[in-house]
C-alpha cells in the first residue's frame, strides 16, 4: 500500500472504511497519522483494542462513507480491499466525491479492488454462476456468486449453517472497467488518475487486482 501509493512517513492519512483496523495499526506503527472511520461500532471497538495492544495512537472515528465531510484535512486517504462500490452509482460517486475533499491539494487517494476479469473463467465454466462450499464437520458454508455484465455488478449469497442454525446474507458490489474507473475519478474532481495492478505494474486481464491512485 505504501509503495503503491507513494506515501511518506508523516503523511497524514485516512483510512476508510478501515474495518477491525488491520491497516491502520500498522500503518500508525511505521510512523504515519491515521484517523480510521467505519460504520461498524464493534469493528471500531476491535481496531482500537489491537491498537492498545500494538502501543500506537489512531484515531477512531464512528462515520458512515456517506455521511464523510472531511475538507482538506489529509495528505492521502485509502480505500483497501474492495470496500468501495456497495451502494448505487449516484451515492458511490457522491463517495468519491467525498474521498477528493478530504483531500490537501496534492493529495493521494489509493483504491484497490477486484479486477472485474478474474471472475470470469469461474463463471462461464459453472453457467453463469460460482458456487463454493465449504464443509466442516457438520457445519458448512455456501458462497454463491453471479456476474451481470449489463449492469457492471457482482452479487454474492453467503449461507451458513452453523448447529444446524442456517444464516443468508447477500451483497452486490460495481465491477469497473479501467476506462470507467478513470472517468469516475476525473468527474470527482481528480487532476490526475492511473491504473495498475496489485503489484503497481501494468493492468492487464490476468491481474488479480485493479488499483487506482488519484491526485486531488
Amino acid at each position: 500500500m505504501i509503495e503503491l501509493g507513494g506515501f511518506d512517513r508523516g503523511m497524514t492519512l485516512l483510512d476508510a472504511p478501515c474495518g477491525h483496523g488491520r491497516h491502520a495499526n500498522v500503518l500508525a506503527s511505521q510512523g504515519y497519522s491515521v484517523v480510521g472511520v467505519d460504520r461498524d461500532e464493534r469493528f471500531l471497538a476491535m481496531a482500537a483494542d489491537e491498537a492498545k495492544r500494538m502501543g500506537v495512537q489512531v484515531d477512531y472515528r464512528h462515520v458512515d462513507l456517506r455521511e464523510m465531510s472531511f475538507d482538506a484535512e489529509f495528505d492521502a486517504a485509502v480505500s483497501w480491499y474492495s470496500s468501495f462500490g456497495y451502494f448505487d452509482d449516484e451515492t458511490d460517486r457522491d463517495i468519491l466525491r467525498r474521498y477528493r475533499r478530504a483531500l490537501r491539494p496534492g493529495g493521494r487517494f489509493l483504491l484497490d479492488m477486484h479486477s472485474p476479469y478474474r471472475h470470469i473463467p469461474s463463471v462461464l465454466a459453472n453457467h453463469d454462476m460460482h458456487v463454493d462450499v465449504l464443509r466442516r464437520g457438520e457445519d458448512m458454508a455456501i458462497d454463491i456468486q453471479e456476474l451481470d455484465a449489463e449492469a457492471g455488478r457482482y452479487y454474492a449469497e453467503k449461507i451458513t449453517i452453523r448447529n444446524g442454525t442456517v444464516e443468508r446474507a447477500r451483497y452486490s458490489v460495481r465491477m469497473f472497467t479501467a476506462p470507467e474507473i478513470l472517468e469516475w475519478f476525473r468527474t470527482a474532481g481528480f487532476s490526475e488518475a492511473r491504473v495498475m495492478n496489485e503489484h503497481g505494474g501494468t493492468f492487464t486481464v490476468s491481474s488479480r487486482r485493479l488499483v487506482v491512485l488519484g491526485i486531488a
